[in-house]
């Protein structure tokens, strides 16, 4: 799917204008390919479980099939404003065991940020001379 195609953790879901309406994660899709799809006594640690979700072509289990992103997604969504500093970021990213936030403006996604997003501009900041790296 897009998550596993792009390496991304989530995506922003919106209207047609731009609106956050909300989030789906690859937790998102994970809890959802659990509640429907496992038996009872079928484990998450069961080997054939993680291969079939994570092969694209799978149709067992892991696959939102027929889903709209609206019955998958997380609805109450933090999010930060362009001129937010980093920290603030960083804070709602630890505070609320967020690994990515859409970046909104005048209630417009124009953007996401990354936990690596944050390392590396930390790394920037630590090392100014080391940009490359």
């Amino acid at each position: 799917g897009l998550l596993l195609a792009h390496r991304i953790n989530g995506v922003p879901v919106v209207d047609e204008a731009r609106r956050l309406l909300g989030i789906v994660t690859a937790a998102d899709l994970i809890h959802r390919a659990a509640d429907e799809r496992l038996e009872p006594r079928e484990s998450l640690w069961k080997e054939n479980f993680w291969i079939s979700f994570l092969n694209p072509e799978s149709s067992r289990p892991g696959k939102a099939e027929g889903r709209t992103a609206a019955e998958v997604m997380t609805g109450e969504v933090h999010s930060v404003a362009p001129d937010d500093h980093p920290v603030v970021a960083t804070r709602l990213m630890v505070d609320h065991h967020l690994t990515s936030l859409p970046v909104v403006e005048a209630g417009m996604v124009i953007g996401v940020i990354s936990r690596i997003d944050l390392l590396r501009r930390l790394h920037e900041l630590e090392n100014p001379l080391r940009k490359n790296d």
